[in-house]
């Protein structure tokens, strides 16, 4: 792979050479120009030369994964959905169908812990483990080039280890790696290279021991901004009823198949709850128990809002108490629609805008844009904006109303540091003024912070 003398779309390269042997990790945060880079290849060779520069050598054989081909993927599924028409949630197309020749791939694939789950749908699978198949079904089909962007996004951390190691094998067998990371810390131990991104230019690249001496020197700022203050929001410390969640030795699974059991959850109002626990281990599963996402949320012993679920109540008016950030809600946020039309959906829990705001929703719609750095963007097309930036857009859709109950299932998923940080002490700050009640999922132990005052350890109740 070559480019060079490529300025386009916000990105300039000067010159940046991969060479078979090589292993490069790409480093920049959200708005550095590095989801440019990624477009450069996601769409293939382009058919005519003219269509990009020919400062351009595309390497032989590659393929792509990056958070559009999952999102496409995801989308395929979708279309192909007959819970409607079945007895049952339909799980989707079976996991090894994704995969060319899987027998032959088996070490690879029980290296990445995706052995006991090629039987089950896609729709089945967890973020972290739906991210490693995608990436097994380049693998398998022969690429001799990977692109991949932020691979470690949504593993957990013995993920993220086997996915390193499945990585370095690639690697050794002559595969050619570019990944795409957020932070100096993810940068994999196989890489041989690092080309940094700042600002939509390339400004450092090569040896990965001497591009990471230099990286102090460069500035990390967050789009989110930390403090609820120019917000204008007062606490609410009267607002009526303690008890916000109640789950009785819980359980829920798919098609007969448990993913947990005997799970007790209390949560009172102030009871900031971390949920932890590996891929796979039930936590999504668990929020949309409490979300009304899964059919089981009426079979079990369930109280929200000291409302039994099962007993006539609406779901709507439940959710009028809930601001909901989750990788479902982000796959599944494809209507069309404004950037500030998302955000403000999130004031009548729809994906997408169909009750007219008022003029007060609509200013306060656009501060809470200008908080995350989007106010020009407010018009922009929800679905143009890149990965990052989406997900900034619905926490902001999440916090708009300060719901009495927050449910944040890894919310920072694809932010850099500093943005990751900023919104973790925006978070801590809502705890600490009582302005909500904070469920989050998280596999990352850079976010588990002080004002979490319970913990529920989703490992010990798998099925």
């Amino acid at each position: 792979m070559k480019i060079k003398n490529y300025t386009s779309h916000g990105l300039t390269i000067d010159r940046f050479e991969a060479i078979p042997g090589q292993a490069w990790c790409i480093l920049g945060s959200n708005r550095s120009g590095i989801d440019a880079f990624v477009e450069l290849f996601s769409k293939g060779k382009p058919a005519e030369p003219d269509q990009h520069p020919r400062h351009i050598q595309y390497p032989e054989n590659f393929g792509i994964f990056s958070f559009e081909s999952q999102q496409t993927l995801f989308e395929q599924e979708l279309k192909k959905d007959e819970t409607d028409f079945m007895d049952r949630i339909d799980p989707g197309t079976p996991a090894r169908r994704f995969l060319k020749s899987p027998e032959a791939h088996m070490d690879l694939i029980r290296a990445l812990a995706m052995d006991r789950v090629l039987d089950q749908g896609y729709r089945q699978l967890s973020t972290g483990q739906s991210r490693k198949l995608l990436l097994l079904a380049q693998i398998t089909r022969g690429k001799q080039c990977l692109i991949i962007q932020a691979p470690y996004e949504g593993l957990d951390a013995a993920g993220c280890k086997e996915l390193d190691k499945a990585l370095s094998r690639c690697h050794d067998s002559g595969i050619q790696l570019i990944v795409t990371v957020h932070n100096p810390g993810d940068i994999p131990f196989w890489a041989t290279h690092v080309g940094v991104l700042d600002q939509g230019a390339m400004v450092l690249s090569g040896n990965k021991d001497e591009v990471v001496k230099k990286l102090d020197r460069i500035p990390e700022t967050a789009d989110f901004k930390a403090s609820v203050l120019d917000l204008g929001i007062k606490p609410q410390p009267d607002r009526e009823g303690r008890e916000l969640i109640r789950l009785k030795n819980g359980t829920a699974g798919y098609q007969g198949k448990t993913v947990f059991k005997g799970v007790d959850l209390a949560i009172n109002r102030g009871d900031h709850t971390l949920v932890t626990g590996p891929n796979g281990s039930g936590k999504s599963t668990l929020l949309h128990l409490i979300t009304g996402d899964h059919p089981a949320c009426y079979q079990n012993d369930l109280k929200l809002f000291g409302i039994k679920r099962g007993t006539g109540e609406s779901i709507w008016d439940l959710k009028r108490k809930m601001g909901i950030v989750s990788p479902d809600l982000h796959r599944n946020y494809i209507v069309p629609g404004s950037t500030l039309d998302c955000v403000l959906s999130g004031l009548f829990d729809s994906i997408g805008l169909y009750t007219a705001p008022s003029p007060e929703d609509r200013s306060r719609g656009t501060a809470w844009l200008e908080r995350i750095g989007l106010g020009p963007d407010a018009g922009t097309p929800f679905r143009s904006l890149s990965y990052a930036d989406q997900r900034l857009v619905l926490i902001a859709r999440s916090l708009i109303k300060l719901p009495d109950l927050l449910i944040l299932d890894e919310p920072t998923q694809g932010l850099d540091r500093a943005n990751r940080e900023a919104v973790l002490d925006f978070l801590e700050q809502v705890a600490e003024e009582q302005l909500s009640t904070i469920l989050y999922v998280s596999h990352r132990q850079d976010e588990f912070r002080k004002f979490f005052v319970s913990n529920l350890d989703m490992s010990i109740a798998g099925g």
